[in-house]
């Protein structure tokens, strides 16, 4: 025998992990031609916040709002489901050396699964609503830009 008795259980397991290791990779290729991927069919909505504040918000007023603007992510459900909907919220302070920001010193980024999540939170989510009153007492100017991930056309 070429293989000692020891040596062969090992190689014998090893090429049964490398089969099993060929066979999953190529599983998952034919499932991905013939079930095609589970990347949605709709991008996902990004919802873009910019804020200024008054010259008159203290310290402890911006962080209290921007506090509360990254609580939504937990106090915005969604009426059918009785879940948070929203999947991601994010944001900072400007740190831009280009000085073009107009004003604007705080940025969020919201993401949904749809449009239609984004709709219901601007118009009707009584948590976005109770938010909005609260940050108008210290937010001079809002600009939000909304966008789906790689669509740049309307075609």
């Amino acid at each position: 025998m070429l293989i000692p008795r020891k040596a062969f259980g090992a190689l014998t397991f090893a090429l049964c992990v490398a089969g099993v290791f060929i066979f999953s990779n190529s599983i998952v290729q034919w499932s991905l031609y013939v079930f095609g991927s589970h990347a949605p069919l709709v991008p996902y909505t990004t919802h873009v916040v910019l804020f200024q504040f008054k010259d008159t918000a203290t310290s402890f007023a911006v962080k209290e709002i921007t506090s509360k603007f990254l609580g939504l992510k937990k106090s915005c459900v969604h009426p059918d489901t009785r879940r948070p909907y929203i999947l991601s919220i994010t944001g900072g302070k400007d740190t831009s050396i280009e000085k073009l920001n107009d004003g604007l010193s705080h940025a969020f980024i919201l993401r949904f699964v749809s449009k239609d999540d984004r709709d219901y939170y601007v118009q009707s989510d009584p948590a976005h609503q109770l938010f909005k009153e609260a940050a108008a007492v210290v937010v001079e100017k809002t600009v939000v830009v909304d966008f789906q991930e790689g669509v740049f056309t309307n075609a």
